[in-house]
């Protein structure tokens, strides 16, 4: 769900390594000296690498142990602020250290003063991940649900695991056991998508251990998360497509997107279709039914990124003026291929059926939406045998706090819209929401927003941000051709 395709789209180059500064290596010298990569190798950082052991069961300390892996990466200065910033992940599933060399580049004025720790959660990366041979994304990419709920019961026989205990009720009482073993006292969070809950489980739970929070892409805590993705992702789509008739180009090159966009939404809810493209992994020709999944699937991956979504007002206007489907497939494929090892499925999963889909609304519809009731159809279907976890009775309830929190939401956002950052805003009373122009979901990889957020850090406080660098961000240029916009 989260699912988050961020690194795979902003890494543009592979780049070496920077040797860490003598000081970090004295004060991290119980690490080992590690090199990281982002997912697909397109990125790498070095850093420091340890591991702590927690037991799976918490009520039961003396069964199966886990161990946890964790990076940090070490504040330039000689002298680093005392209150380190820890990354959360989104997903659920993604792994933070797989984050680290993104997020050392976005955050590297921050990293500047501040250390900066990642911490597999458990089920994650290197902290017996409950991931499976398959990939997370081959359900949506090929959706036999028969044959992948007989993959996945296979794959989850053969984890050394019992996964009632990998929620986040969990993952938070593991960040705290970190906290403790490196004797801070208080700690900052920073929190994207799936990983805003993560924090705001984190404060509700330990709230004279933080020091600031930054929640990007904000998960309510209120939303069984994936109850509502089939309303946001319209909505977001409509809202670009509002921007396209808005843009005299745009309009001009695809008049009538929405109209498009209802006439491909109502074809493939009625018919299916047997369609070749390219395997992006192999090169070759690959058949494959084109459907409804397909199409949900692609737009709704699409619109997470700026950069994408420019794309989609030609990619709509095509399968409909052409009924040709085959270049919606293709961007699919290449989404998923690049996702592939990004989420442990087993612990999205657990996540989902143990604190969404208990709470999933009775009257939930989204019937006419572009991806209708598929997530209330797949949680039905899986959850109904999956070892879910029992989360608190108040795990859902909002609640208050006075420690700062900044708030970051991006316009386009097809899942985590600017809304639930206002919501947000109003349940904390020390918060403040800020909404990035023509972004998506995440926005502290724009430098405008990542030097927001280091301000944010520096002060500790919502009130007196310089945000004018917000009145120069916009939408990136829509593609009126196959090649890109126009110069």
């Amino acid at each position: 769900m989260n699912l988050r395709t961020k690194a795979c789209l902003l890494i543009a180059a592979c780049l070496a390594a920077p040797a860490l500064p003598l000081h970090a290596a004295e004060r991290w010298a119980e690490l080992e000296e590690c090199v990281l990569e982002a997912p697909g190798a397109l990125r790498s950082a070095q850093a420091r690498c340890g591991t702590l052991k927690v037991p799976e069961n918490p009520d039961d300390p003396d069964a199966r142990q886990l161990e946890l892996a964790w990076a940090v990466s070490p504040a330039r200065a000689g002298r680093p602020a005392d209150d380190p910033v820890f990354f959360l992940a989104g997903g659920p599933g993604q792994s933070a250290r797989d984050m680290l060399p993104v997020m050392q580049r976005v955050l590297r004025n921050i990293n500047s003063s501040r250390d900066l720790i990642f911490l597999d959660q458990r089920g994650t990366g290197g902290s017996n991940p409950l991931d499976c041979e398959f990939g997370a994304m081959h359900a949506f990419a090929d959706p036999d649900w028969d044959e992948f709920e007989a993959m996945l019961r296979e794959c989850k026989d053969g984890w050394d695991a019992d996964v009632r205990y990998y929620t986040t009720t969990e993952a938070a009482r593991d960040m705290d056991t970190l906290r403790e073993h490196l004797g801070l006292e208080k700690i900052n969070l920073l929190g994207g998508s799936y990983g805003t809950r993560l924090a705001q489980v984190y404060l509700k739970n330990h709230p004279d251990r933080v020091r600031s929070i930054i929640l990007d892409g904000v998960v309510p805590t209120r939303l069984p998360l994936g109850s509502e993705h089939a309303e946001k992702l319209d909505a977001s789509l409509e809202a670009l497509f509002e921007a396209c008739g808005e843009h005299e180009e745009c309009a001009a090159r695809f008049p009538g997107l929405t109209e498009s966009f209802s006439r491909l939404k109502a074809q493939y809810a009625e018919e299916s279709r047997e369609i070749t493209v390219d395997d992006p992994r192999t090169g070759k020709p690959r058949e494959m039914t084109f459907n409804d999944e397909i199409l949900a699937g692609a737009l709704r991956f699409l619109a997470y990124q700026p950069e994408s979504q420019m794309m989609i007002p030609y990619l709509v206007d095509e399968a409909v003026t052409t009924d040709d489907p085959t270049r919606l497939a293709s961007q699919m494929l290449m989404i998923s291929d690049q996702m592939e090892d990004m989420i442990a499925f087993g612990l999205n999963l657990t996540v989902g059926c143990s604190e969404d889909w208990p709470a999933w609304p009775e009257d939930a519809d989204a019937s006419g939406t572009l991806m209708g009731n598929a997530m209330h159809e797949f949680y039905e279907r899986f959850c109904g045998w999956w070892p879910a976890g029992q989360a608190p009775a108040d795990f859902h309830e909002p609640f208050d706090s006075d420690v700062p929190i900044l708030l970051l939401s991006g316009q386009f956002d097809p899942v985590t819209p600017p809304e639930y950052g206002d919501e947000a805003e109003a349940q904390f009373s020390n918060s403040r929401h800020l909404v990035a122009s023509g972004r998506g979901h995440i926005a502290i990889t724009n430098q405008c927003m990542a030097g927001i957020a280091t301000q944010f850090l520096n002060s500790g406080n919502v009130d007196d941000l310089d945000t004018s660098c917000m009145n120069r961000l916009g939408p990136e240029p829509f593609f009126l051709e196959l090649l890109g916009p126009r110069p």
